[in-house]
């Protein structure tokens, strides 16, 4: 075997080792993502049904951090539940799927102690939401 090339790709990994290689866009990219798929979901909600529409979640008071969008994506899964006896619904849940993704790759496995003030519709939940994630994405500017 040749060990110039061998020789070359260690250097060159130790190179990105030491300089860090890149593995995920900055928060304000990863932000937008969220933001992006939290609109689409809005957009979406306007197709379901009346009955899917009184759906009420839980929204997390005193939210101030990164780390508070867990306590938003822990109100997700029994929405994802619920949408999957909706006929329109298989997009909203691929967004909502895309949305805890975003928020795990943001805020990491440990997990938040969430407090919750109030229920609210699902549309209200929603523009909550996008409000809290709009205004982290400001924050990080």
């Amino acid at each position: 075997m040749n060990k110039v090339p061998l020789l070359s790709c260690i250097a060159l990994t130790l190179f990105l080792l030491a300089n860090g290689a890149p593995t995920l866009p900055p928060p304000p990219t990863v932000l937008q993502y969220l933001l992006r798929d939290l609109i689409k979901v809005q957009d979406k909600l306007q197709n379901v049904s009346e009955r899917m529409k009184k759906y009420e979640l839980h929204i997390p008071s005193n939210t101030s951090s990164m780390a508070d969008l867990q306590c938003f994506t822990k109100e997700l899964t029994p929405v994802a539940g619920a949408l999957k006896y909706e006929s329109k619904a298989q997009t909203i849940q691929e967004y909502i799927n895309n949305i805890n993704e975003t928020v795990n790759s943001l805020t990491g496995t440990e997990t938040t102690q969430c407090h919750y003030a109030t229920k609210m519709k699902i549309e209200g939940f929603f523009k909550e939401f996008v409000s809290f994630s709009q205004k982290l994405r400001a924050l990080t500017q």
